[in-house]
């Protein structure tokens, strides 16, 4: 884990590879999910990524409001000096708010995921050959 970055290139990093999983899916699926156990196994990572977002969410939020709270926000939509504590304090607010929805949402997509990987765990590929007195 390299925690010598920031936080923007943490995120872009993760951004980045959710597109490379996409763009390496979108084509050759035969070759990219040859068993059921590749399918079960990238499942469980995204599950696991479904899981921790909402504490970095969490942690995301935190630094917003110690940004609101030190007083080092200022919006781009009024002239320099006009802003006033009242329209930041909305609109952090506002951003909250849309962070506690996100967090509710992914909640219930983590656990629409586990409901997936618990199935796909006991799923296996088929036998190169087949076993003595097994029927085809």
């Amino acid at each position: 884990m390299d925690l010598n970055r920031t936080p923007p290139q943490i995120a872009d990093t993760a951004s980045e590879e959710i597109r490379a999983l996409n763009h390496l899916t979108l084509t050759n699926i035969e070759q990219v999910y040859p068993q059921p156990a590749t399918v079960s196994d990238t499942a469980t990572a995204l599950g696991l990524l479904l899981q921790r977002l909402p504490q970095t969410l969490d942690q995301l939020e935190a630094g917003l409001q110690l940004l609101d709270r030190s007083g080092k926000i200022r919006l781009d939509t009024k002239p320099l000096g006009a802003t006033l504590d009242e329209d930041i304090a909305q609109e952090v607010a506002s951003v909250s708010s849309a962070l506690a929805e996100t967090r509710r949402l992914l909640r219930r997509a983590a656990t629409s995921m586990a409901d997936a990987t618990g199935p796909l765990s006991h799923m296996g590929g088929m036998w190169d050959d087949v076993e003595e007195g097994a029927q085809p």
